[in-house]
């Protein structure tokens, strides 16, 4: 009689603690739905840092390398959902936009946040202001 009474106490016990464990790994690292728009997140800025870097790299290589007004269509890359290109805005002569739409802010990510300061952004429509003399901020 004694061990049937510690058993559902037992039983009770761990069954509150293994809920109670799984909602703090969803609170914490949000649903999988929620972890797959952060990934979506973080190639939108891996193809936006590409971009940069490209065009860096081609300043670097020509002395005479002037923005263009509209990215070569080797150089442009599409959004991992949308398929839609990334917009691109020549500002000047050595500074340019860089916009996506991103489907979550990433100020609230729980986790220590993975993006660097300089790729922080709101969810939605977000624009990059960069210079073709810089490198591209790491993302790492």
């Amino acid at each position: 009689m004694t061990h049937s009474i510690f058993d559902r106490t037992f039983a009770a016990l761990a069954t509150v603690a293994v809920a109670a464990a799984a909602v703090a790994g969803f609170w914490i690292l949000g649903t999988p739905g929620q972890q797959r728009l952060i990934m979506s997140d973080r190639q939108r800025l891996e193809d936006l840092s590409a971009i940069a870097n490209t065009l860096y790299w081609k300043k670097q290589d020509q002395d005479d390398y002037v923005l263009p007004e509209t990215l070569d269509p080797e150089d442009q890359r599409e959004d991992p959902i949308t398929q839609e290109l990334y917009r691109y805005t020549k500002l000047d002569d050595s500074q340019y936009q860089l916009c996506a739409n991103f489907a979550t802010d990433s100020s609230t990510h729980k986790i220590a946040n993975t993006n660097p300061k300089n790729w922080q952004h709101p969810q939605g429509s977000y624009c990059f202001e960069l210079d073709v003399n810089q490198a591209a901020p790491s993302l790492y």
